[in-house]
Parts: structure tokens; C-alpha cells; sequence
């Protein structure tokens, strides 16, 4: 039964594909190597004899490719089932041994072929033990050969031919402890640099956050807004509007004289709080420059950029802070704007502008937009 599984571990059961395929061009080529030494007389066994070897290899090359192809290989302790392939391929070339008859000299490295199929995946004690597994099992086959045909076959080749495949064994072992120090080396500088990486991000993330922020209020700063409105205007639908609104704070100096910086900070940052709390993810807060802020409403015309701030501004006067004293409560003034897709930015920002010395000159703590005067 097939089991979902996420894109890491869908391209971890590709690499286990590719590396089972490229495995059976080798079982291809000893099969090859069977029909061919069939025709011309070297294959000791009977024709039933060679399609019971190439059958078994098939049959059991199905049985991993159906549990990688189902997943099913997921569930064990090794997925990639390197020693149970290499136990399963040893047993077999030890059987198609037994009947190679002259080639049988030639044929034993592709016990050496098998081993090299794991020596990235293998540890190094497993990979000692195949290679004894493999000094076994031809061991073994030489040894009952000479007991139940003594004749056969020279047994002193036959140990010639272990003896150089033992020898041949321990130089791959030592190749392989060396290409899997280096690997484990390389792999250690590859960690080393992805952990490096990983701190160059959060500190090029950290800078980004200092260039665009404001320290105290956590707001956009003023770079941050002017290029994110910008950058929204060039966005807009030709009949989509934005709202803007510049903010003051107002008698701010005088909550700083008579109360301290400490208190004009928390007003600040009340501010700041309430502002977030009362617009919409979509919309844009910043900090522009000591007690004045910003703000970019999407999608808002003249009437809901009126309503949005009036609601801002009633409730920012309605708010306590422990800084101050009791019955001791802040208000704002605000210029609204609206901005159509043909506008500029510093434009709409100075009819805002204008807006907010309006809303100061008629006594403060209230909101006046904008009216385009046409000629």
C-alpha cells in the first residue's frame, strides 16, 4: 500500500530508484555474460540451470523495486536496503559460480562490483563484513566443490583465486575507508558552511529589520513606507484607490516636558499598539519622524479612510497610560488624502500634509481630508 510522504523524502525514494536501476545494468551484464558463456560451452550447467539464475535475479530485483516503488521500504531501519541488495546479489553470484567453469577467475570480482555498489552507504564494519561474507561464501563453494568433485577443478587454483580476491577485497576496503573519511569530511565542511549560511541569514535578517523598522514602536520606519507605497502605487487598477493619512500626536513636547521621556515613549508605543490592533493586515503603519506617523490604507475611499481614522483617533483619546496621570489622556490630528493610480506619492503625501494643517489650525484632535481643488 502506497503511503504519502513529503517532497524531501519523495526525492530521497528517486535517488534510491536511480541507484537500484544503475545496480540492475550490472545484473544485465552478468546475465549477458551467462547466455554468452551458455552458447559457447562454458557454462557447466544445463540450460534449465542458467534460467533458474537469471529467473531468481529477476525475481528477486521485483521484490525491491516493489517495495521501494509502494514505499513500503519507508518502514525499515535502512530504506535504501543497501545490505539486504548485497547479501541477496552475493548469494546469487556465488551460485552462478559454481557452474562458470573457466570464467569462474574472471567472474569472482563481481563480488568486488557488488561491494562497491554500497561504499557510500555502507559503514565501515559493514562493509568489513560483506567483504568476509564474500570470502565466505567463495570459501565455501570452492570447499564443497572439492569434497563432493575432487576432481573437477584444481583446488590449488581454486585457492589462488580466493587468495586473490581476498587480496583485492582488502585494497577496495581500504579505497573505501578513504573515500568515506573524505566524504564524512566533506560532509562536515558542508555542515560547517550550511550553519554559516544559516547565521549570515538571520543577521542579513536582522539588518533588514533595522533598515526597515523603527527601534522603538516596531512600526515601518519612513525608507520602509515611502518604497512599500511606491511600490503599491505601481500596483493599483486603474480604478482601485488608496487612503492616506499623516498623523500627529498631539502637544506631544509639552507630555515630554511635564512628564518625561519615559512617558512620551509608552504614548508612542500606545500609539503604535492601537494602530495595529485597529487596521487590517493589508494596510501600512509606519513611524515617519518623532511624533508623526503614517498610514497607507488599501482599497479605501475618501468616506472609509474618513471613518478608519475617526475611529483611530476616538479611540486613541480614549486611552490610559501608566505614565500618565490619571485623567491625563492624549489626542491626535490627522490629513487624509487619496491617492488614484496616476498620482504621485510625494504629491498625495503633501495634500495629507496640508490636510493635517487644517486639522491643527481648527483646534486640533480631528481629521480633515483633503478636497482637490479642479481649475
Amino acid at each position: 500500500m502506497s503511503e504519502a510522504i513529503d517532497s524531501k523524502t519523495a526525492k530521497f525514494q528517486t535517488l534510491r530508484l536511480q541507484r537500484f536501476y544503475l545496480a540492475q545494468v550490472n545484473y544485465l551484464i552478468t546475465y549477458l555474460v551467462i547466455s554468452v558463456a551458455w552458447a559457447v560451452g562454458h557454462y557447466q550447467g544445463s540450460a534449465w540451470l542458467m534460467f533458474s539464475h537469471i529467473l531468481l535475479g529477476v525475481g528477486t530485483q521485483l521484490v525491491f523495486l516493489l517495495l521501494i516503488r509502494s514505499n513500503w521500504n519507508l518502514r525499515l531501519k535502512d530504506p535504501s536496503m543497501t545490505n539486504a541488495q548485497i547479501v541477496v546479489a552475493m548469494l546469487l553470484i556465488t551460485y552462478l559460480l559454481a557452474f562458470a567453469g573457466p570464467l569462474r577467475g574472471t567472474l569472482i570480482m563481481i563480488y568486488a562490483n557488488i561491494l562497491v555498489f554500497g561504499i557510500f552507504q555502507l559503514s565501515r564494519r559493514a562493509f568489513h563484513i560483506h567483504s568476509g561474507l564474500a570470502l565466505v561464501l567463495f570459501g565455501l563453494l570452492i570447499t564443497l566443490e572439492h569434497y563432493f568433485s575432487p576432481g573437477a577443478r584444481s583446488f590449488t587454483l581454486s585457492l589462488v583465486e580466493w587468495f586473490v580476491l581476498a587480496c583485492f577485497l582488502f585494497c577496495l576496503s581500504l579505497t573505501g575507508s578513504y573515500i568515506r573519511e573524505l566524504r564524512e569530511r566533506l560532509q562536515q565542511r558542508h555542515n560547517t558552511l550550511q550553519a554559516h549560511q544559516e547565521t549570515l541569514r538571520g543577521m542579513m535578517g536582522q539588518l533588514q529589520n533595522l533598515a526597515t523598522t523603527d527601534a522603538l514602536t516596531g512600526l515601518a520606519n519612513r525608507r520602509h513606507f515611502l518604497n512599500e507605497a511606491q511600490r503599491r502605487m505601481t500596483l493599483m487598477r486603474p480604478s482601485q484607490q488608496l487612503g492616506i493619512a499623516l498623523i500627529d500626536l498631539d502637544h506631544f513636547k509639552r507630555i515630554n516636558d511635564l512628564y518625561g521621556h519615559a512617558a512620551g515613549d509608552e504614548v508612542l508605543q500606545g500609539f503604535a499598539t492601537l494602530a495595529r490592533n485597529s487596521l487590517r493586515d493589508d494596510d501600512l503603519v509606519a513611524r515617519f519622524g518623532g511624533e508623526e506617523f503614517v498610514i497607507l490604507l488599501g482599497n479605501s475611499n475618501p468616506e472609509a479612510l474618513f471613518n478608519c481614522m475617526e475611529r483611530l483617533r476616538i479611540a486613541f483619546a480614549a486611552l490610559d497610560f501608566d505614565s500618565l496621570p490619571e485623567g491625563v489622556h492624549c489626542t491626535l490630528s490627522a490629513g487624509l488624502a487619496s491617492i488614484c493610480p496616476e498620482d504621485d506619492l510625494e504629491v498625495c503625501l503633501n495634500d495629507a500634509d496640508q490636510a493635517l494643517y487644517q486639522a491643527k489650525g481648527a483646534g486640533r484632535n480631528r481629521c480633515e481630508l483633503h478636497q482637490p481643488s479642479y481649475v
